[in-house]
């Protein structure tokens, strides 16, 4: 009796985990799908942005003292902490660090899609994000005022 009950609560155990970890509908891995972030157009973030990958206009856009670190897995944007919650189509966001030498100054998060819906190439945007810029904090609603900073 003792041995079947531990069974049953390893079995549900591992059930339960194995559907926490499971993105539904999601074709890619965490590293794959943060490659194809990257590759996504600026425009599918912000109509205003032109049609050249997200990655390439933030090296272009953002002055040479910056670096641009992007994070190696795909998060929930902070919506979560981690865990689905149930009934809710959690928004998935790849992470965009902004360091001036090691120091952290800026960062954004990039809506790419949902865990139901997977990687979208359209009507995504910035979740959110600032940049700390001579002195003065920036906070950012849409991709092109990383354009205002001078």
């Amino acid at each position: 009796m003792w041995l079947k009950m531990i069974r049953n609560q390893f079995l549900l155990s591992f059930l339960a985990m194995s559907l926490a970890c499971s993105v539904a509908g999601n074709v890619y891995g965490d590293d794959e799908f943060v490659k194809a972030a990257k590759s996504l157009s600026a425009q599918a973030f912000d109509k205003t942005l032109p049609d050249q990958s997200v990655e390439s206009w933030l090296r272009a856009h953002l002055t040479a003292e910056y670096q641009v670190v992007w994070g190696e897995e795909i998060t929930d944007c902070g919506e979560g902490g981690g865990t689905l919650i149930e009934g809710r189509d959690m928004p998935l966001c790849a992470e965009v660090v902004v360091k001036r030498g090691a120091k952290m100054v800026g960062y954004l998060a990039l809506m790419v899609g949902t865990h139901k819906r997977g990687l979208s190439k359209e009507g995504n945007g910035l979740y959110f994000g600032y940049l700390e810029h001579a002195g003065t904090r920036y906070d950012f609603k849409r991709l092109s005022d990383v354009l205002k900073i001078k």
